[in-house]
């Protein structure tokens, strides 16, 4: 087993979504990453931003980056792999982020067994694995931080959404309580929400890459807009950096007011 002496970050997704954005911050603020991503056309976020483009980059800004990939995060063997690599690679886990879930909208009757299954899988399965496979070496070690991406319709139903926004209320009250069932244990485990961001996912689900059609979606947002990929991991690193260890068992929403 490698030592680092920097903290290290793990980063789930790494390839798309906030991934690219959030790699940078986490470098930026000193640490060495690992990185899963995205491999294969039946992943469940596209490739963004490949290995190749992100690493040299932050190895410029002084980071270690292991990159892993054609690992299934819907069950509690790949996780378990995910987490040994980093710990047999740096010796530590100080901060892990999972990105989890597919985007399924739709009307409830006319949902499929198919859809109900992958959702399942993608929206539970994959937080129940991840905290289970990231929760004991930070309990080891007295100190932790993980963040899991759910969403802001998770604390608001919506018509269209129902097993979508279901599953994700389900995995905001699973990260609520372990975090406070592991808050004396020096771990932080916190949820973050969110809705009406400017990457690929939500664009294809919602239909905006229509013009249009965009603009009737940010008149929804008190903010009349979309948010960041930057904007999103600057809030992120902040639950994931150590500089705020007071701050556990919640769930934040980032949906430019409309969660609220």
């Amino acid at each position: 087993m490698a030592g680092s002496a920097r903290p290290v970050a793990l980063i789930t997704m790494a390839t798309g979504y906030v991934g690219p954005a959030l790699a940078r911050t986490m470098a930026e603020r000193g640490y060495d990453l690992v990185l899963q991503g995205a491999a294969g056309d039946d992943s469940m976020v596209a490739v963004e931003r490949s290995f190749e483009e992100q690493v040299p980059p932050l190895e410029a800004l002084g980071a270690t980056v292991q990159t892993v990939s054609d690992i299934d995060l819907t069950s509690a063997e790949g996780n378990a792999a995910l987490v040994a690599q980093a710990l047999d690679r740096f010796g530590r886990l100080d901060s892990a982020c999972y990105v989890t879930g597919v985007i399924v909208v739709g009307k409830f009757l006319e949902m499929t067994l198919k859809q109900w299954e992958q959702i399942k899988r993608s929206n539970l399965d994959m937080v129940f694995h991840a905290l289970q496979a990231a929760i004991p070496p930070m309990v080891g070690a007295g100190a932790g931080q993980i963040v899991v991406f759910t969403s802001s319709t998770g604390g608001r139903p919506e018509p269209m959404t129902s097993i979508y926004g279901g599953t994700r209320a389900g995995a905001n009250g699973i990260v609520r309580a372990v975090g406070l069932e592991h808050a004396r244990d020096g771990v932080q485990v916190n949820a973050v929400g969110t809705n009406f961001m400017d990457f690929p996912g939500f664009i294809a689900a919602s239909g905006a890459d229509d013009p249009e059609r965009r603009k009737r979606i940010e008149a929804q947002t008190p903010m009349r807009r979309l948010g960041t990929m930057d904007e999103l991991a600057n809030v992120t690193a902040v639950l994931l950096d150590g500089t705020n260890r007071f701050q556990t068992g919640q769930f934040f929403d980032f949906s430019g007011g409309w969660g609220a």
